[in-house]
């Protein structure tokens, strides 16, 4: 079966601060009928926060704790809104409540999709949400765009929907959003706005990086006006409509190096000498700490870094060795590392099979 990934933004879902449930009662006639249609279907919801400051009168959150308290209130209203739609459908849902940190980590990121698995083998419908009741800045994945995006490594879509209250990306000057990008280039990237609406927490620079993580792991991503008519059955159906971000054939990464490319946080960074880019690239080497130059950030043996040189990123991989040390060995060859640490150790400061281009 097709898996297909549905994101809905607060704008999308929220009327007159309140969930929308004849939109909800909708959604739900579209999944039905893209089950009958062998898909299965997942969505990633905005809304909670939302929900829970129009149950106590209040126009927006204050600070991270108040955003906390009304997403443990609204995250029940959230979810009795998805039960009622669906169950007129005759489709059971079940909450999935993830963080950056559950993503992050492989063992957890491979329960995650164990248990989406188990949840399509009983034709159940999967909805995901960040945990914002728990998160804090440092764990949390912070908009819904990339929680689709990654939510979509998790179960292996085929394909990534962004409902939006927009009708696709627009380049400068054009009248009519994009039909397709195959290539996210420059002038796409400049083309990229800022912050989304009052109610969510992301712009087209989020749907921008949730575009990069799913073509490059084989996914299509597409950007479309979230109340359009039939939306989801025409995007599911491969019909024109928004903007499609065609998947990756040429750098597509397998579903490892997907999510170590972007699964995990970033802890630091390794700047390297002109001549590593050379190994890394074209003959596809493990990164020895003789081509490292410099090394940024503080982090532990096993932290995910981003590679790069003065033409800027080269990918991402998990080092073997910490931020000290590492600052203790760059620039030396394989034979000096045992002296300098006093230990034997691996020479190789990231393995080739742990390291992903970008």
């Amino acid at each position: 079966m097709k898996t297909l990934v549905i994101k809905i933004g607060t704008s999308t879902l929220v009327r007159s601060g309140a969930i929308d449930d004849q939109f909800l009662r909708d959604l739900a006639r579209q999944i039905a009928t893209l089950k009958r249609e062998d898909w299965q279907c997942v969505v990633v919801t905005s809304g909670a926060v939302r929900a829970g400051l129009n149950v106590l009168g209040r126009e927006r959150a204050q600070n991270l704790a108040e955003k906390q308290a009304a997403a443990a209130i609204g995250q029940s209203l959230l979810m009795r809104a998805y039960r009622r739609a669906l169950g007129e459908e005759e489709l059971h849902v079940a909450q999935m409540l993830l963080t950056r940190a559950d993503l992050g980590d492989r063992r957890r990121f491979l329960n995650a999709r164990h248990t989406a698995n188990q949840l399509f083998a009983w034709g159940v419908v999967p909805v995901i949400n960040e945990n914002d009741t728990v998160s804090t800045e440092e764990i949390r994945v912070g908009d819904n765009d990339t929680l689709a995006a990654l939510s979509g490594l998790v179960v292996g879509a085929d394909k990534v929907l962004l409902l939006s209250d927009v009708d696709g990306f627009y380049l400068p000057g054009k009248d009519a959003p994009e039909a397709r990008i195959q290539t996210i280039s420059a002038e796409i990237e400049a083309a990229a706005g800022g912050a989304g609406s009052i109610g969510g927490t992301g712009g087209m620079r989020t749907k921008l990086e949730a575009a990069r993580i799913s073509t490059r792991a084989g996914a299509e991503l597409v950007i479309a006006q979230g109340r359009a008519h039939d939306i989801i059955l025409r995007v599911a159906r491969s019909e024109e409509v928004g903007t499609r971000f065609l998947a990756s054939v040429e750098d597509r990464l397998n579903a490892r190096k997907s999510w170590l490319a972007h699964g995990r946080r970033v802890e630091g960074t390794l700047v390297l000498n002109p001549r590593a880019r050379l190994a890394l690239v074209e003959r596809g080497s493990s990164l020895l700490p003789v081509g490292i130059e410099r090394i940024e950030g503080e982090f532990g043996n096993g932290a995910l870094v981003s590679v790069r040189d003065e033409k800027g990123e080269i990918g991402r991989g998990v080092v073997r060795f910490s931020g000290e040390e590492l600052r203790r060995i760059a620039g030396r060859k394989s034979g000096e590392l045992a002296q300098v640490l006093g230990r034997e150790v691996a020479p190789e400061a990231i393995h080739r099979d742990e390291f992903s281009l970008s």
